[in-house]
């Protein structure tokens, strides 16, 4: 079985090591110390892009458009909607580049709060000394960082942090860290899981 979400509220440390299925793409999440899987149930096609759609094994589900979270369900607190404005893509170069603004609605449960705003600006980092990325090398990323100004205030969110992989020539994201709430953030990673170690030939006469 897959490890689940519901370990990141548990106080368990020590989430099992699921068995990976070669044929699923795998999310690693990250809060704290405490580290755990999800898997791809499928992408929603919209308008404004590709929204991938995580699943945990207890049904937490954890949706992101470009590697921005754009809701979820089965959490302590949930992006029930999220809706864009003027979103950026990511740059193929950001070396130099500009800041970029654009704005975030998104409704929030539990407190039936609809309709926060988020001004953002994005900008292009250096590569963070400190970060839970596990199975890339920090510096071969391109390191952008998102800081808002939300209204009502009260909503507002620590800075969010994205890296973004040049292979294949197509800007991805690979890993971000990003809030839910003050007290609920979270890192993402899409993972790749290290191939099976290969089985030893049984003795001759065994």
């Amino acid at each position: 079985m897959l490890a689940t979400a519901r370990h990141i509220y548990s106080g368990n440390t020590a989430a099992p090591q699921p068995t990976f299925n070669p044929n699923y793409r795998y999310l690693r999440v990250a809060v704290g110390e405490q580290t755990v899987f999800m898997v791809l149930g499928y992408i929603d096609k919209r308008p404004e892009g590709a929204v991938e759609v995580w699943y945990s094994g207890s049904g937490e589900v954890v949706r992101l458009l470009d590697g921005r979270l754009v809701g979820t369900t089965g959490l302590t607190t949930d992006w029930r909607e999220v809706r864009f404005s003027n979103l950026p893509a990511w740059a193929g170069d950001a070396n130099g580049a500009p800041p970029k603004t654009y704005q975030r609605e998104r409704d929030m449960m539990p407190g039936y709060r609809f309709g926060i705003r988020d001004e953002i600006v994005q900008t292009p980092i250096a590569a963070p000394q400190q970060v839970a990325l596990a199975g890339t090398a920090a510096a071969s990323l391109r390191w952008y960082e998102e800081r808002s100004v939300s209204h009502p205030a009260s909503a507002s969110l620590p800075p969010a942090r994205f890296g973004v992989s040049q292979a294949g020539g197509t800007p991805r994201v690979v890993y971000s860290e990003q809030c839910i709430s003050n007290d609920l953030c979270m890192s993402f990673e899409q993972w790749t899981p290290s191939p099976p170690a290969p089985v030893a030939a049984a003795s001759a006469g065994t």
